[in-house]
């Protein structure tokens, strides 16, 4: 099947990141033995003390103009870097460790004059405080906030206290100790109510003879009061301080107390705290290569103006935490403008994701990013949104709830990577998990997903209500106890072909409403171990149901196909996914060799943007005007087209009467007589196809009518004067010689409003 020439243009243009590089203008060193009064030479420095690196980087930062490389010396550097100026296109601007030296960007200031305290305490000065994001080192290990339980265990292993009972602001549990008033100002941290997420609240008081503890703010529904069986943490106050490697910040003293790990004193122990949130900023920066640097106890900024900058081999440690607050937006490595990437790079350690990225045309490509959100907030160890984003040949590994959040991700490409250990802390989550998001044509493909660790329900690939036009193929998903794929309705053009789910459960669909409405979805080629129960308008065949499928040898991690598998020919020719003839049908389940996805640092990949146009997929863009705006289609008429506000999940379960469908954060509204249209390309002549659409007008004398026209006959309509929202459809065949339509909306009357969503025409086979 052909591909959009205007697609692949578009593709091509946004991945060209790095130019080659131009001759070097100037290079310049830094080392923390320089001198800011030097010229920033390599050459050892001179009697006169002119020549040689300078000390600090802000100093680089100022100097360095478009062309130059600053070459960082061993040692660490206490401070954030931050240029000054923008690179340009022919000539970046590059910052790089010194022939494969140890270079650190520290967020963390030493803290020294530790004074001894009765009860093998240390107390001593801190100025400056982040609050909730306060952090104490002992070298290169992190030390824990006064907590009880005390830690045990790992960052996603703790030990937690159990609910005995609970209310919307109070925990009961016998075990808890101490007075009246004992916990009062700590920072409660519970997995409560259905344990979705850990959130925190502040202790106001404590009835000892009750044992129970008092907090605000309340929870604000059921979903997330405690109850029996609940795991909790306390933290924060001094009355927890009784464990060796515990810290805690009196604020009005400014005075940080500390019992040392193994008793010591922490005057020889290297003692840090944590003063800055970055390491680099490259807010409005433009043009840079960033290589061999690493950071902790600090992340990476940069905001929707950032662009073309490449940051490579980076190593970056703890960086972001708070047990309050979930930092993924603005204490990490925020990816948040266009043409970045990360290239076999290393993240590990955040208290919510390791990685934020959103905007447009950003690259992860070969990184390893491990233990992230052990907090157990909403974002996984990594999340991702914005527009054609490419997630490439990475390891990411060990979350507290998901591995990767998409929500909002759209027009991207996920695929061979190796996602796993899922849900340390929560429950009823997925390795991959999106919702209220029209994916636009995202593909999530040859992958590895499994070991969801949760309680509960587990998914595996995971959209939950009104998730609309991903494409999910070639991926192998196991040791996922419940859903291996999962996509909650409504929903409309789902596609999930090939895959293999193996030691896993059934495959169904929820939605409070019981709309089951899964219009133009469709599973197909997939072996499973268990059943699909799925609604019988959604094509759900062929699949093959087998607990033991055939494999190579999975045990092992060989997921191809043995010689007498009944999953051999057995699949239906998917165009785009899975080819085949009359003759030879394809194969079902994943891509059939045993080729291992994940990072690898040893041997870059190849990585390339070929994504095919895939049977059945949605062939029109902003179907659902998720975008917020009405790009990829045009207007005309006397009239306005614009987008009103959506119903959300408009589901009915405690967020208003229930709505037939869902229209997520956008609807499109037509007021007077107005037209929308797109063209489609690259249909098939003397096809059938199905355009369809979510309608709904004002009145019963001002229809909104969904048409096409030019597939070689009169145009083909449908017309809706229903107040509510109703689906309507408009079957058609293209003529001879036809590829391209036009696809419309429209009102013909001067007054009144309507409105669509959700619209679909899928991309047929041709009609053999």
């Amino acid at each position: 099947m052909p591909k959009s020439p205007a697609l692949r243009l578009t593709l091509v243009a946004a991945f060209l990141l790095t130019p080659p590089l131009a001759v070097a203008e100037n290079i310049y060193y830094v080392s923390p033995n320089g001198d800011d009064a030097w010229t920033g030479r390599l050459s050892d420095a001179n009697a006169d003390r002119t020549d040689g690196p300078w000390q600090t980087l802000a100093k680089a930062c100022a100097a360095v103009q478009p062309g130059d490389i600053c070459r960082l010396r061993a040692g660490i550097y206490r401070e954030t870097l931050k240029p000054q100026r923008d690179g340009t296109p022919t000539a970046p601007i590059v910052f790089e460790s010194h022939d494969g030296e140890t270079v650190l960007l520290s967020g963390a200031d030493p803290v020294g004059g530790w004074q001894p305290a009765a009860d093998g305490l240390f107390h001593a000065t801190l100025d400056g405080d982040l609050a909730d994001q306060n952090q104490l080192f002992a070298g290169e290990r992190m030390l824990t906030e006064a907590r009880w339980p005390n830690i045990q265990g790992t960052l996603l292993t703790p030990v937690r206290a159990v609910v005995a009972a609970g209310s919307a602001n109070t925990i009961v549990d016998p075990q808890l100790p101490g007075g009246d008033d004992f916990w009062k100002g700590a920072v409660v941290w519970c997995a409560g109510g259905e344990r979705w997420y850990c959130w925190s609240a502040t202790v106001t008081g404590f009835d000892a003879s009750t044992k129970t503890l008092t907090f605000d703010p309340p929870q604000p529904d059921r979903w997330y009061t405690p109850r029996k069986g609940n795991q909790y943490v306390l933290m924060g106050v001094r009355n927890a301080l009784d464990e060796a490697g515990e810290w805690w910040f009196d604020r009005e003293a400014k005075t940080v107390w500390l019992k040392p790990p193994g008793g010591q004193d922490p005057n020889t122990l290297s003692i840090e705290a944590k003063r800055r949130l970055y390491a680099m900023d490259f807010s409005g920066r433009a043009h840079f290569r960033v290589a061999g640097i690493g950071f902790r106890a600090s992340g990476i900024l940069t905001d929707a103006s950032s662009h073309h900058l490449r940051f490579e081999g980076l190593k970056g440690e703890y960086l972001g935490h708070s047990y309050v607050h979930d930092v993924s937006n603005t204490a990490s490595v925020l990816v948040k403008g266009h043409h970045i990437e990360l290239n076999r790079c290393e993240l590990a350690y955040a208290s919510g994701s390791l990685i934020r990225m959103e905007g447009r045309d950003n690259r992860l490509i070969n990184c390893l990013l491990h233990v992230g959100d052990y907090a157990g907030k909403w974002n996984g160890a990594a999340s991702f949104s914005g527009r054609r984003q490419l997630i490439s040949h990475n390891t990411i590994r060990d979350s507290g709830r998901d591995v990767c959040s998409v929500h909002g991700l759209m027009e991207s490409l996920i695929q061979y990577n190796d996602l796993s250990n899922a849900g340390w802390l929560t429950a009823d989550l997925g390795m991959t998990y999106g919702h209220n998001t029209d994916f636009m044509g995202t593909v999530i493909r040859y992958n590895w997903v499994h070991d969801n660790l949760a309680h509960g329900h587990t998914a595996g690939i995971y959209f939950d209500h009104c998730s609309h036009n991903a494409i999910v193929y070639h991926n192998v998903v196991w040791n996922v106890p419940s859903m291996p794929l999962q996509v909650n309705n409504p929903a409309y053009f789902m596609l999930c072909y090939n895959n293999t789910l193996w030691r896993s459960g059934a495959i169904s669909t929820f939605d409070h409403s019981h709309r089951n409405d899964m219009f133009g979805c469709r599973f197909q080629n997939n072996i499973s171990a268990k059943e699909f129960r799925l609604p019988p308008h959604v094509v759900t065949q062929p699949n093959l149901i087998d607990a033991n499928p055939g494999l190579s040898d999975p045990e092992n991690r060989r997921f191809g196909l043995a010689p007498d598998s009944p999953a051999r020919a057995a699949g239906a020719a998917l165009p785009g996914v899975a080819s085949g003839t009359a003759d030879q049908p394809p194969d079902m389940g994943a891509w059939p060799h045993d080729r291992k996805p994940g990072h690898d640092f040893a041997n870059p990949p190849e990585v390339r943007w070929d994504v095919p146009e895939v049977a059945y997929s949605n062939a029109i863009r902003n179907a659902a005007f998720e975008l917020g705006t009405i790009e990829y289609w045009t207007s005309s008429g006397p009239g306005t087209a614009g987008i009103g506000p959506g119903n959300g999940w408009g589901n009915g379960f405690g967020r208003g009467d229930v709505q037939k469908t869902g229209t997520s954060k956008h609807e499109l509204k037509l007021t007077g007589q107005v037209r929308v249209e797109q063209p489609i390309e690259n249909l098939h002549p003397n096809t059938p196809y199905q355009l369809s659409g979510w309608l709904k007008a004002n009145d019963d004398k001002s229809p909104v009518i969904l048409g096409v026209s030019g597939h070689g006959g009169p145009d083909a309509t449908a017309s809706c004067t229903d107040r509510g929202w109703e689906r309507k459809t408009v079957d058609f065949t293209t003529g001879p010689g036809v590829t391209k339509v036009t696809v419309y909306v429209m009102r013909a009357s001067e007054a009144g409003e309507a409105f669509a969503d959700n619209l679909g025409l899928p991309r047929n086979p041709p009609a053999r």
